[in-house]
């Protein structure tokens, strides 16, 4: 089992446990492959979240490179228990991100290591070599500034200065901004494909469908109430085959993300009726639970996302390797990323048929 997006407290002032926590609780859930994917730093004190208000943006930026020497740290500590894949989660607010991905990118970055973290002088301060980010997730959390998926209150706001009131020109507005950051960076995974929908039915008037089998659904069904299943305009359908169909062209992986279900969606990201399309379109899926500690490792893996991908009759889903593992047996799948946005240098695709997976369930 595998998944490829994945946070800890220890770097991400809104999850929990500490880095290795996660690691050994993926070991401990029979996990083979596991990304870890903390947040890349943001560089704009407007940018900070209110959980950060005690941090400044030099503060993130040690907290990434500290990330990076602690997860190289247990990539060779449990080798012989579990591939880890050392990543990151791209923030996007404009065409400058950009440019601060590719750096993070960038092979033989420093890292200023002080004796003490309360030391603001030179003395004794030693330059460590940064491990390489082998792969990143591409994720749109913002839109015009303004966080999507922090707060339903905040979710509102960007409704009201970004969409004007208007949800299809809010949905747009993601979109584009995605397209953007797609093309710029061929991300190996793209994160929560349609996040925009995540607090849609806080919407006046507009609710989420339910997955199927849910009480609330058959609930609203048997009241007479239309289920408004967020469906897109056809402009919007335009904009979100345009992005499905560029991350296709260079082979990028579309992540099944299963902490929707947390947030009370009907699926997982991305919801059926995108899935369905990347699907026609011999789109490739991965499997991640985007979990924020370690009791979120596998979440919603067992029941839901194993009957997700029963219904959607995914035969096969794809997984990253590090380069250095070619020579093992199975198929090696192409990409057409280019070299200059530093997409798929350093690990490669390798797929494993739907029914062979095996799910960790708690019960």
């Amino acid at each position: 089992m595998f998944s490829l997006h994945s946070h800890s407290g220890q770097f991400c002032m809104h999850a929990k446990g500490t880095l290795e926590q996660v690691v050994q609780s993926a070991i401990d859930r029979r996990f083979t492959t596991y990304g870890l994917s903390e947040h890349m730093p943001r560089y704009n004190p407007d940018q900070l979240y209110p959980e950060e208000s005690h941090l400044t943006v030099q503060d993130l930026e040690n907290m990434y490179d500290q990330f990076l020497l602690e997860a190289v740290r247990l990539q060779s500590k449990y080798q012989d228990q579990i591939c880890l894949l050392i990543g990151l989660e791209t923030e996007y607010f404009n065409r400058d991100s950009l440019g601060l991905v590719r750096t993070l990118r960038q092979p033989h970055r420093q890292y200023q290591l002080r004796p003490s973290q309360d030391d603001s002088t030179t003395a004794g301060v030693t330059a460590v070599e940064l491990p390489q980010v082998q792969y990143i997730v591409g994720s749109l959390h913002h839109v015009h500034g303004v966080p999507l998926d922090f707060s339903q209150e905040l979710y509102l706001k960007a409704l009201e200065t970004v969409g004007k009131g208007s949800w299809e020109t809010l949905f747009r507005e993601y979109f584009d901004a995605q397209y953007e950051m797609l093309q710029g960076l061929e991300p190996e995974v793209v994160g929560h494909l349609d996040l925009v929908r995540i607090f849609f039915g806080a919407i006046k008037g507009c609710h989420h469908g339910h997955g199927h089998g849910h009480d609330h659904q058959d609930e609203q069904e048997e009241s007479g109430q239309e289920l408004n299943q967020n469906t897109l305009t056809e402009e919007l359908w335009t904009l979100v085959k345009r992005n499905v169909d560029f991350v296709i062209g260079y082979g990028g992986l579309f992540e099944l993300n299963s902490r929707a279900w947390k947030k009370g969606l009907a699926d997982a990201y991305p919801q059926r009726d995108i899935l369905e399309y990347i699907l026609s379109k011999n789109g490739r899926v991965t499997l991640s639970d985007d979990s924020h500690g370690p009791d979120d490792v596998g979440m919603f893996y067992n029941p839901e996302l194993k009957q997700y991908l029963n219904q959607m009759k995914v035969q096969q889903v794809y997984y990253l390797a590090p380069n250095r593992t070619k020579t093992h047996e199975g198929v090696v799948y192409e990409t057409n990323a280019s070299a200059e946005t530093g997409s798929f240098q350093h690990v490669h695709v390798r797929a494993v048929p739907t029914d062979s997976l095996d799910f960790y369930s708690s019960k």
